[in-house]
C-alpha cells in the first residue's frame, strides 16, 4: 500500500471515529445538562469536532483578517463555496447551523453529524423545499442563532463568485440581525466540482496538507431589498476572496495568522 492510500485510509477511519465519539459525548453531556445549557453544550462540541476534523485532514488555515466579536443576536454568515471543508471551516469559527444541499443528509458519516446539528436542508430544484428552508432560516435568526449560507448554491472552481441567490436575504429582512461576509480561497485543484463526495474526500485525504485562506469582512445590518442585499454581499465576498487569495501561502508560508 502506498503512502497516499495509507494516509487516506487512516484519515477516513479517524473521521468516522471522531464523529461517532463526538456524537456520543454530546448525548451524554446533554443528558447531564439543563435545558438552557443543551444548545451551548452542543455548539461547543461541534466547534471542537470541526476543528479536529480540519486538523485530521491536514487543513492549514491562514486568517488574513481578525475574527469578529460574538454576535449580540441573529447572525447570517455568507461565503463563497469551494469544498465541503468550507462547512467545517465556518463551523469552527462561527458555530451555528448550516443551510445545505439536501443530499448532504445521505453522505457517509458527515450526513449523520449534519442531521444531528440541525442542518437546514434544501433541494434548490424544489420550490416547496426552498420555501420551507427560508422559513427555517428565519426562525433560527429570530431566535438569535447563527446561520451559515453559501448563496452561490453550488461549489465551483476558481475565485470568481457566482451571482447570489436571494432566498437567504429574503429570510432575514426586517430582523435585527447582522450579515457577515466571508471569502475563502484554496490552491487550484482543491475544489469539489466534478468528483463524487467520496472521491473528493479521498483525494483530500491523500494530500499531506490542504492550505486554506479565510478573509472575514465587517458585519452589515439587514438593510434594503433582498436583491440589494444579495448584490451588496456578493461584492463584499468577491473582494474578500481576492484578499484570501493574496494571503494564501505560496511557498509553505502565509502572511496571516494560522491558529
Amino acid at each position: 500500500m502506498n503512502r497516499e492510500k495509507l494516509r487516506s485510509g487512516l484519515r477516513a477511519a479517524g473521521m468516522a471515529t471522531l464523529t461517532m465519539s463526538m456524537l456520543g459525548a454530546v448525548e451524554l453531556h446533554q443528558r447531564l445538562s439543563s435545558d438552557a445549557d443543551k444548545q451551548p453544550v452542543f455548539q461547543a462540541w461541534m466547534k471542537l469536532w470541526a476543528a479536529r476534523l480540519l486538523d485530521l485532514f491536514g487543513a492549514r488555515v491562514t486568517l488574513c483578517t481578525p475574527l469578529p466579536p460574538r454576535a449580540a443576536g441573529g447572525r447570517l454568515v455568507v461565503a463563497n463555496h469551494r469544498s465541503p471543508m468550507d462547512i467545517l471551516l465556518l463551523l469552527r469559527y462561527f458555530g451555528g447551523v448550516v443551510l445545505s444541499r439536501a443530499d448532504l443528509a445521505d453522505w457517509p458519516v458527515i450526513g449523520l453529524a449534519a442531521r444531528r446539528a440541525e442542518t437546514i436542508f434544501v433541494d434548490r430544484a424544489d420550490t416547496v423545499s426552498g420555501v420551507l428552508a427560508v422559513r427555517a432560516l428565519r426562525d433560527r435568526l429570530e431566535r438569535g442563532r447563527t446561520v451559515i449560507v453559501f448563496p452561490e448554491g453550488t461549489t465551483v472552481a476558481g475565485d470568481t463568485v457566482l451571482p447570489f441567490q436571494e432566498g437567504a436575504f429574503a429570510a432575514c429582512r426586517g430582523l435585527p440581525a447582522e450579515i457577515v461576509p466571508v471569502g475563502i480561497a484554496y490552491p487550484p485543484g482543491s475544489e469539489f466540482v466534478e468528483d463524487s463526495f467520496v472521491a473528493h474526500v479521498t483525494r483530500v485525504a491523500q494530500r499531506p496538507v490542504t492550505r486554506i485562506a479565510l478573509a472575514i469582512g465587517a458585519a452589515r445590518p439587514v438593510q434594503g431589498t433582498r436583491r440589494q442585499l444579495a448584490a451588496t454581499l456578493h461584492g463584499d465576498v468577491q473582494e474578500l476572496v481576492r484578499c484570501a487569495r493574496a494571503a494564501l501561502p505560496q511557498n509553505g508560508r502565509g502572511t496571516g495568522a494560522s491558529p
